[in-house]
């Protein structure tokens, strides 16, 4: 922002979601660096506040945090986007919830979902009667341990397993609790079991807490967790006694919400400048945290960023660099696989033709040794030039080529839109409740939004951008992590198997034939149902494997031999 200053003041009486409308007429903002930096504080500790709740996609949360951003954008002056709106909301897929239907009945008692039971993530929505039998920790890993050894006649059954594998075997079993949840379903299953029933015979640990969303990968039976008084009475009955079991599981879906503003120019190119708002709430599969249900305040991850959007704004307000009309988009759904951004660009709320580029505002707010990492910087011949031009002199940048990724300058590049994706880097608090406004590094994200404005002043001097594609890489995703095809799945697709949205050059997927679009439906034997049951199988196999992949490529099933 170079220092300039605008104009005279600006008052933050802004409170959470003010009825009063503060109109859409452009108001007057200073650009020296301690009231810059002061607003970048007070935006991103409101959005990484308790009182957003950890802005997660569909949530109460994540709405308090879209009437905050619209705020924010009437008071700057923005123009709605959508119509007389700033707000786009879209629906999602989120996962199922057990109806009041389900029920475990053994012999004639009858046991209540949600206070004796729990139906668990992974159930199949199914009802079945069988008889039952417990087979204890229920695995089978050879040379270590097998449950199943001893036992016979165990197909048909419903089986009781414990939940948690015995102390005395835990040192040698190299698997986290839920890794070994889902091995024990899988076994289960290849032994022909009806059902399962995990439970906590052992008291040495407190029993799970099962959460009432049921939105990872489901089996083809129903699974359940049974208290210690369900599982003691079905041990006072007969051997074999009669069990029926349903579990009856609701589709959910929920809306979240873009917003974006405009600035009119009337010029012929337009500059995107966006970020996702949202974080995971109270945690989920995607957090690194190990406490259950506890707030991730999402300060880095991206209430710097969206701050950076809102600063940005404010000073293009000013109707300087008038070459370019201005579009700033705060996305939602981003954790949830970038959906918000590929619902903006696959609309018809703005014409994608007209954009000259997009840059992405991702993690800009712990900048340590000024260290900057510039992502897509191979999707513009120009970018080499205009990088070099505007950086300042203080800054270290890591620079990468590939244009698609995990954030949502992926959407635009998939539509042949040069892009920058703006990153500090990875840090202990990544998607944990421990990423707080005060580990922030407001001088820098400050450094990264004057150096994007300087980026895209010098842009003005060239027509166009023009689009370069670029190899797809995978950069975050370590190799000893597993194995891996080189595919980046395409998470809104909501139909069976894993849609495939882009391929990574010279990996195993590419090399054997598969191509964007294609849908996985199985690995060797194994179905694949979702994105969660594909990381399942991945995680069995190994480096040189030889796997056998059924794909739905059009019209046609074809099976693509493969060697990892």
């Amino acid at each position: 922002m170079k220092s300039l200053i605008i104009s005279l003041f600006i008052t933050f009486c802004l409170g959470f979601f003010a009825t009063v409308s503060l109109g859409y007429g452009n108001q007057s903002f200073e650009f020296t660096d301690s009231l810059v930096i002061e607003r970048l504080k007070e935006d991103i500790e409101i959005l990484a506040s308790e009182e957003m709740e950890g802005r997660e996609a569909g949530t109460r949360g994540e709405r308090k945090a879209a009437a905050f951003i619209k705020e924010r954008m009437q008071q700057i002056g923005l123009q709605p986007v959508f119509k007389d709106s700033y707000l786009q909301e879209f629906e999602f897929f989120k996962g199922y919830e057990y109806c009041e239907s389900s029920f475990l009945k053994i012999c004639n008692q009858k046991f209540i979902i949600g206070k004796d039971v729990f139906i668990l993530p992974h159930s199949a929505d199914a009802k079945v009667k069988a008889n039952g039998l417990y087979v204890g920790s229920g695995l089978q890993i050879p040379e270590l341990v097998d449950d199943f050894a001893e036992l016979e006649e165990i197909e048909g059954k419903i089986f009781f397993i414990e939940y948690y594998s015995h102390p005395e075997s835990e040192s040698e079993i190299d698997y986290d609790i839920e890794a070994l949840v889902r091995m024990k379903i899988q076994t289960a299953e290849k032994k022909g079991a009806k059902g399962v029933i995990f439970v906590n015979s052992h008291g040495i640990y407190d029993d799970p807490v099962i959460s009432r969303s049921v939105n990872v990968p489901r089996a083809d039976i129903p699974v359940i967790f049974a208290k210690s008084d369900v599982y003691e009475f079905f041990e006072q009955q007969e051997l074999f006694s009669k069990i029926s079991l349903s579990a009856s599981l609701l589709e959910k879906s929920y809306s979240a919400i873009n917003v974006a503003g405009y600035i009119d120019n009337d010029a012929e190119f337009t500059v995107v400048i966006g970020g996702h708002y949202d974080h995971l709430g109270f945690g989920g599969p995607t957090s690194r945290d190990l406490q259950d249900s506890v707030l991730h305040f999402g300060a880095d991850d991206n209430a710097s960023g969206t701050a950076g959007v809102i600063e940005t704004a404010r000073y293009f307000s000013s109707g300087i660099l008038d070459k370019y009309n201005y579009l700033f988009v705060a996305f939602s759904a981003e954790e949830k696989g970038l959906l918000g951004s590929r619902y903006f660009t696959e609309s018809d709320a703005y014409d994608m033709d007209k954009i000259n580029f997009m840059f992405n505002f991702d993690m800009i707010g712990r900048m340590q040794n000024n260290r900057l990492i510039l992502i897509g910087t191979g999707t513009s011949p120009l970018w080499d030039t205009i990088i070099k031009s505007s950086k300042p002199e203080h800054f270290n940048i890591t620079k990468v080529k590939t244009g698609i990724g995990g954030s949502d300058h992926s959407s635009f590049y998939l539509q042949n839109i040069p892009v920058i994706f703006f990153h500090t880097g990875p840090h202990e608090d990544y998607h944990a409740s421990t990423d707080t406004p005060d580990k922030i590094n407001y001088e820098g994200a400050y450094d990264i939004i004057n150096f994007s404005i300087d980026m895209i002043e010098f842009s003005t001097q060239f027509e166009k951008l023009e689009f370069s594609e670029t190899p797809i890489t995978q950069t975050r995703r370590r190799e000893e992590d597993g194995v891996s095809l080189g595919l980046m799945p395409d998470h809104a697709f909501e139909g069976k198997g894993l849609r495939i949205m882009a391929i990574v050059d010279d990996r195993p997927a590419q090399k054997a034939g598969l191509k964007a679009g294609d849908i996985i439906l199985g690995i060797n034997d194994d179905a694949v149902k979702e994105i969660h049951s594909y990381m399942r199988i991945l995680g069995e196999l190994e480096k040189g494997d030889k796997i056998s992949v059924l794909i739905k490529r059009d019209e046609k099933k074809l099976i693509i031999e493969l060697k990892l």
